[in-house]
């Protein structure tokens, strides 16, 4: 189950705060349907993206190095996709820039502290690669999403 993983603690409680507050907090330009449809493709993404970088140029790795475990595919699945919810329920175009400055700082500052608990290891990447993807990713990439999935104010 890889639950034995040297500092699996620190992913798992923030995929847990993550997961709780996406089910609490307001929808305010998000359905349901939208955000079920966000977290299968960030996942997905997230996968693929992880999967290709750690495995194949093995530029980091995850817990232990015996390969990807439960908790891995836990914390992989939940918290780029919880995270990328939380900022397009919150995303407007006067926030076009605050946002993805504020959520890319927070995405690395998860990193940064996941590398310190011993879960998270860069082998042949670094925070700044993380920086730029986080900043694409937010300031370009889910904006796209959310006009793809038709969100405008939307209210449940």
């Amino acid at each position: 189950m890889d639950l034995q993983a040297k500092g699996i603690w620190f992913p798992l409680v923030i995929a847990l705060l993550l997961i709780l507050y996406v089910l609490v907090m307001k929808k305010r330009q998000l359905t349901w349907r939208q955000i079920y449809m966000t977290f299968g493709i960030v996942c997905s993404a997230a996968w693929i993206l992880d999967i290709i970088t750690s495995i194949y140029f093995e530029a980091f790795v995850f817990g232990s190095n015996h390969g990807i475990g439960i908790a891995d595919l836990l914390v992989i699945s939940t918290v780029p996709s919880c995270l990328s919810i939380i900022y397009l329920n919150y995303w407007t175009e006067a926030r076009r820039w605050l946002l993805p400055i504020l959520f890319t700082l927070i995405s690395l500052l998860i990193e940064w502290l996941s590398m310190n608990a011993g879960y998270y290891r860069h082998l042949y990447w670094g925070l700044h690669y993380s920086l730029i993807n986080f900043f694409i990713i937010y300031r370009w990439l889910l904006p796209l999403h959310k006009r793809i999935i038709g969100v405008h104010h939307a209210r449940i």
